[in-house]
């Protein structure tokens, strides 16, 4: 029964997940478009979604232990409601500080979601932390799948601001939903001192590594549409399309990325995903044009994918169980917050320059990553053999 309950939680955590993102999934296949309609240029649409996405972060260091104080369940199901209900902004007189004002509301409730989740998950499931976490995403992968087609449709035929609504609905109903899920016994054991979690073995690398793999994805996630229509000749369409067929491929490097965690070690997953991470940048970026694209499409999803459930069960495994929360709200501080300045970074170079230079810009970023993550066996010591981690000291 405890199972069945587990499973049910699993799922719904999946979709709410699949829409936390989703809410900013909306922007980049209809990019363009906002920008015409506000009157504003990339690199202004680029700054709003860094502050964004720097408030996403930053929100994630006080979603941790609130959850502790009020419980994981609650802080989720009012972080994904209200991040629903903060789309109706949109809907307020036309131009940029609605658009900003609307973006800012949906980060800051938004940004509760992932350490609070992935601390659930960590409780629920002991002993397959990764594949469960592989599951999780994959489930939020799946849903995000038609979110930049949706979204692109909606915009196009009817107007950009009812794409955002359309998916604030979806996750007001999923957080009502919430309030049917029992909430674990609490482990709540007073609030932890960001120092204390940074001086834990092993966590400073992780939270490096997770910088420039923030870096890396908020600007190729914003502008990834955007260079398909300017850089490789796509329709509007054909790129929403693209979008959510590399999303599909999310799924697969979500499933396989979490089951190969806990066969063969986080760690392994972590640095074969980056590897995988430089090349598909570089696929596209090479001389193959439209087929370029399509190769990127294809590796980008199951290595960039592929990577998380590792990453997120390897830092379950350093962190302790009473900072596990924060820990959490750390690592996803520096990878939403200050990985976010890409997306200014990437805007600035597309109107100084081109899109083609600025994501370069991107896989100079992937290659640090991977620099990074090919130095973590030395640093993180763990045992192949029962897949335990074995700390120092």
């Amino acid at each position: 029964m405890a199972m069945k309950q587990g499973t049910w939680t699993l799922l719904l955590l999946g979709a709410a997940h699949s829409l936390n993102h989703s809410l900013f999934l909306v922007l980049p296949p209809l990019l363009e478009e906002i920008s015409r309609d506000l009157g504003v240029s990339f690199q202004t649409i680029g700054l709003v979604t860094t502050v964004s996405f720097l408030l996403y972060g930053v929100g994630a260091l006080v979603g941790g232990p609130l959850s502790d104080r009020f419980g994981e369940v609650r802080i989720a199901g009012l972080s994904i409601t209200l991040s629903g209900v903060s789309t109706l902004v949109f809907l307020l007189p036309q131009g940029l500080p609605a658009f900003s004002a609307g973006m800012l509301l949906v980060a800051a409730w938004a940004s509760f979601y992932h350490p609070i989740t992935n601390t659930l998950i960590n409780k629920l499931f002991v002993e397959n932390t990764g594949g469960a976490m592989g599951v999780h995403g994959a489930a939020g992968s799946l849903g995000q799948i038609f979110t930049p087609t949706v979204a692109y449709l909606l915009g196009v035929y009817l107007n950009w601001r009812f794409a955002f609504v359309f998916f604030g609905i979806l996750s007001m109903v999923a957080g009502l939903l919430f309030r049917v899920i029992p909430s674990p016994e609490s482990t709540q054991r007073g609030s932890v001192p960001l120092l204390r979690v940074l001086a834990v073995p092993n966590i400073w690398v992780i939270i490096l590594f997770n910088i420039f793999i923030g870096l890396f994805q908020r600007g190729v996630e914003l502008f990834f549409p955007t260079f398909l229509t300017l850089n490789r000749g796509f329709s509007g369409q054909a790129a929403a399309l693209a979008n959510s067929v590399m999303l599909l491929f999310a799924v697969f490097g979500q499933l396989i990325g979490g089951w190969a965690s806990d066969r063969f070690g986080s760690v392994k997953v972590v640095i074969v995903s980056s590897i995988g991470m430089v090349a598909s940048i570089l696929i596209l970026l090479g001389p193959l044009g439209f087929i370029g694209a399509v190769l990127f499409i294809l590796t980008f999803g199951v290595a960039f994918y592929g990577h998380q459930p590792a990453m997120t069960a390897l830092l379950g495994r350093v962190s302790p169980r009473e900072m596990m929360g924060t820990a959490y709200g750390l690592m996803f501080f520096f990878a939403f917050g200050l990985g976010s300045v890409s997306a200014t970074i990437v805007g600035y170079i597309a109107d100084a320059f081109d899109l083609e230079r600025a994501f370069w810009i991107m896989a100079a970023f992937s290659a640090v990553a991977l620099a990074i993550a090919l130095v973590i066996p030395r640093i993180i010591k763990e045992d192949m053999a029962n897949n335990e981690q074995a700390l120092p000291g």
